[in-house]
């Protein structure tokens, strides 16, 4: 180990064992009981003292962090996890994803902090723009509290990241179409399947998704149309066909196979045999 490694060793050694001790310190502050307060070194003084180690550096925070936060019992324990993932570890090393993806899942997950954790993948992914991982990381916790639109933007921005799998965009098509969005994701889709880079195994998904949702899209606007002519009438129409007579719509389609949908005027419900139906 050369003379500069072991310098900057020790420099880290000597910062982590000031902070070592809890360094969330309660202080009396009068009249106002007691707040905590993190002494530990911002990152930019951190990079300055590390004689030229700062990843070697922002391994030891990290490590630090992670015994810190390890310890349940402390009081006020999700209140700096920004400053210290984000910022100091953030500085010191500003392509080190680890630290930003477990902040994140400290805010998000403990301390039940979505925005925050958010926040923190993004000041990652600012600093990183190749880091896919962390937008892709900030969907799914989109995804995990049912904000599928979030989370579809989010897997666009990871899939258009340099080096991102070409996967992701098959992600943010099926996130688009679990918000509901179901044109958007079949316009998605069809990008897939006209993509000649992709594999025929992913062309093959996107066929079936394509098949699959153009059947529920065109009953959505079926329904769409016969309860819009159900509330002008008062009553369902007896044939499609006069969803276009009132205007309601310019044309009735045909389903993926060329048929008609079959459309029970007693009930005014469209179906088809033609796709695999999902619920929404």
């Amino acid at each position: 180990m050369t003379r500069s490694v072991l310098a900057a060793l020790f420099a880290a050694s000597a910062i982590l064992a000031a902070t070592a001790r809890g360094r969330l310190v309660a202080l009396e502050d009068r009249g106002r009981g007691s707040e905590e307060l993190l002494y530990l070194p911002n990152g930019k003084y951190l990079r300055a003292v590390s004689l030229g180690h700062a990843s070697t550096v922002a391994d030891f925070v990290y490590l630090w962090a992670i015994q810190y936060y390890s310890d349940y019992d402390r009081a006020d324990r999700y209140r700096y996890v920004k400053q210290v993932f984000g910022e100091v570890i953030g500085e010191l090393d500003p392509a080190y994803t680890d630290p930003y993806w477990l902040g994140a899942l400290i805010l998000t997950t403990e301390a039940g902090d979505l925005e925050g954790g958010l926040a923190l993948l993004d000041t990652g992914f600012a600093k990183d723009p190749s880091a896919w991982i962390l937008p892709f990381l900030a969907g799914w916790e989109c995804d995990r509290v049912g904000q599928y639109d979030r989370a579809a933007r989010y897997f666009d921005r990871a899939a258009h990241a340099p080096g991102a799998p070409r996967e992701l965009f098959r992600l943010e098509a099926g996130m688009t179409a679990r918000g509901g969005k179901l044109r958007d994701a079949l316009a998605q889709w069809r990008s897939v399947l006209d993509d000649p880079r992709n594999d025929e195994g992913a062309r093959a998904i996107a066929t079936r998704q394509i098949r699959t949702l153009t059947v529920r899209a065109d009953i959505e606007d079926l329904d769409a149309a016969i309860a819009s002519y159900r509330a002008r009438s008062g009553a369902p129409p007896k044939r499609l066909s006069e969803l276009v007579q009132a205007g309601f719509m310019t044309s009735i389609p045909l389903d993926p196979n060329g048929e008609p949908y079959v459309y029970d005027p007693s009930t005014g419900k469209v179906t088809s045999a033609a796709g695999r139906l999902l619920p929404s």
